[in-house]
């Protein structure tokens, strides 16, 4: 095993055994990267993390969309409404004109426009000021505020935003200087806040249904998180490490440094031919800002920040979530298809990020939907997705609503939407990679395993089949179904998947699930009873119980500001227990499994058919259903002729 391998084992091993005494005890001192030996911080009880690493492969929960406990608090709410409002100018790629019907409306009229540009992530300024009554061009900046006034002396004023062409951008990138191994792919990536994967389809409907059967979109089924909150979810994705990892850029310490110095994939990007962009709406608890200490120099090529602190100052005077007639959740998607089309011959790597409409509400994000529809449909009809890779995410599920009071809450929260839309041509060209993506879909992946396909697609370096030594795998590598969480570096806590434990045979609840088992059987081949004989249990192999893991259960909350130590003081009630169970019947000597399900509060069974698995062959024991009953073969002991 490696030294950096050993290295996270040791991190690891603080953040599993933490009690609630510690992070009491954490709180009071709230120490600093700086004074603490971090050697000697993670130097802790070696026989816990070797029993965790041995722990078995990930049995995903089965997380149902709409159960009674989280619909209870699904809402509808009401449509945003900007049309009490007009926009007298406009700004599209590198230009902003005023309107023709504003000045069929009020004549002849004046506007001052003025550069907005950053000292850095937390200081602008104004630059020069061009007065026009036609049209301006972007050069200096992509953001503008502009004054109009008309003949009868109303005024109007807003802060703009295009997409201006940079020649200096534009004469160093190229798909020429793309790594030869590349797959020559755009990478488009957008996201939203807190949205679970469950989220997303239920509040997003007509965009998941688009996205998944028009489009043929991916949907990542076992992709859970790393950490806790936005910074802990999307550093990983975009840097391959965690914040430990990194060099301190928390805000509360001076002698710290800017987050420059984070190895983001998008330099990767732009040194090697690609025009980038990072956009994130919420800029005073940005990412990067409301903790850390925020970027000196812009990150990428186009950076849409300085825009959104900007019209902070401006949103008081419109409707509800509106930027002048525009909803602002689809100013950033208008950034985007501009992005697009301004360096439609060049390649791009854009991450955008957009919080306001899920942060802080579960229901919100519903009002999105017809946008996001519209914009995936854009999308298509100016084939932008013929050479990109569009990856629709989310950085985790719900964090502070009512719903994840529950265990299907908590369990939300660690399964956020991810999901990947690949060319038809790349499809065809790339088989062997493709399939081995297909193959991920439903394998345990996290954040690591992002940033490693996203390297691929600058660079594609990675083997056939993935290691389980390795924390980031790429999805264009087979990754094994016998990745547990700890193989894939997951805190038990922040684990999805599903603890087995072995029941004991003398339990009372053995001989229920076994009569519930044989009277479903038997009820599914009654009509055939003239045919098929009536099953009896011969033998209890073995039961098991699937439950969410202890420390998923005991999570309450961060006990620190920067998400590094666990509070396990909670005791979230489970509703429900999962059984599976192996047992023989006679006549015929039948060996079945079967997964039952347990609800705790009515005390009741549940068992489909569809969840029994016969698992020796049935051979001619089945002989007089086959042609007329063939569902029946696999419970069907024919009765002698």
């Amino acid at each position: 095993m490696g030294i950096y391998r050993i290295y996270f084992k040791l991190i690891l091993i603080l953040l599993i055994v933490i009690s609630s005494c510690y992070f009491i005890i954490y709180l009071k001192h709230s120490p600093t990267f700086n004074d603490i030996n971090q050697k000697a911080r993670f130097l802790q009880i070696e026989e816990t993390i070797k029993k965790y690493s041995t722990s078995v492969a990930c049995k995903q929960p089965n997380i149902p969309l709409n159960p009674p406990e989280i619909m209870e608090y699904i809402k509808d709410v009401a449509p945003i409404n900007c049309n009490s409002t007009m926009d007298w100018v406009k700004c599209k790629h590198s230009e902003c004109f005023i309107k023709e019907e504003i000045e069929g409306q009020k004549g002849k009229i004046r506007c001052s426009f003025t550069d907005i540009l950053r000292k850095d992530d937390f200081v602008l300024y104004d630059g020069d000021t061009t007065n026009s009554d036609s049209y301006y061009k972007l050069e200096a900046s992509d953001h503008v505020k502009v004054k109009c006034t008309s003949l009868d002396n109303v005024k109007w004023q807003s802060v703009l935003a295009g997409v201006r062409l940079n020649r200096d951008i534009w004469d160093r990138s190229g798909w020429e200087y793309v790594p030869k191994n590349g797959l020559m792919l755009n990478v488009l990536m957008f996201g939203f806040d807190s949205l679970s994967r469950n989220t997303f389809i239920r509040k997003l409907p007509k965009s998941y249904d688009y996205f998944t059967k028009y489009l043929k979109g991916l949907v990542l089924q076992g992709y859970n998180i790393v950490g806790d909150g936005t910074p802990q979810a999307l550093t990983p994705i975009l840097t391959g490490k965690t914040e430990l990892e990194l060099p301190d850029v928390r805000k509360r310490f001076k002698s710290t440094q800017t987050v420059d110095v984070y190895p983001f994939i998008w330099k990767d990007f732009q040194e090697n031919g690609y025009v980038t962009a990072f956009l994130e709406d919420l800029p005073f608890t940005g990412i990067y800002q409301y903790r850390l200490k925020g970027f000196s120099m812009p990150p990428t090529d186009h950076y849409m920040r300085p825009y959104y602190i900007a019209i902070s100052k401006e949103l008081e005077k419109w409707p509800r979530l509106c930027a002048g007639e525009t909803p602002r959740h689809k100013v950033m998607l208008d950034y985007i298809e501009q992005f697009f089309s301004v360096y439609k011959s060049k390649p791009k790597f854009l991450f955008g990020f957009h919080g306001e409409l899920s942060h802080d509400d579960y229901n919100l994000i519903g009002v999105a939907d017809n946008d996001l529809l519209d914009f995936l449909k854009n999308l298509e009809k100016s084939n932008v997705l013929d050479n990109t890779v569009l990856i629709l995410m989310a950085d985790h599920g719900p964090r502070f609503s009512k719903i994840r009071n529950t265990i299907q809450g908590k369990q939300e929260e660690r399964l956020p939407f991810f999901s990947f839309r690949f060319p038809d041509w790349f499809k065809r060209k790339h088989q062997k990679i493709y399939n081995n993506f297909i193959s991920n879909l439903n394998t345990l992946t996290t954040p690591f395993d992002i940033y490693a396909t996203l390297k691929d697609i600058l660079d594609f370096q990675s083997p056939d089949v993935g290691s389980l030594e390795n924390r980031s795998i790429s999805l264009f590598s087979k990754i094994s179904p016998e990745r547990s969480c700890a193989d894939a570096y997951i805190e038990p806590h922040w684990c999805a998947c599903l603890d087995w434990e072995k029941i004991d045979l003398n339990s009372e609840i053995v001989q229920r699930l076994a009569n519930k088992f044989i009277d479903a059987v038997n009820q599914y081949t009654s009509e055939q009873r003239y045919l098929c004989s009536l099953l009896k249990v011969a033998k209890i192999e073995w039961v098991t119980r699937m439950k969410p893991n202890e420390q998923l259960v005991r999570f309450s909350k961060n006990a620190d500001i920067d998400g590094f130590v666990a509070d396990l003081s909670a005791n979230t009630k489970v509703p429900t227990h999962t059984y599976q169970i192996k047992l023989s019947t006679v006549p015929g000597n039948s060996i079945f499994e079967a997964s039952l399900t347990h609800f705790l509060n009515s005390n009741q069974l549940d068992l489909k058919i569809s969840d029994i698995s016969r698992i020796n062959k049935y051979g001619s024991q089945a002989r007089c259903i086959m042609d007329n009953y063939p569902h029946l073969r696999k419970y069907c002991y024919c009765l002698a002729d």
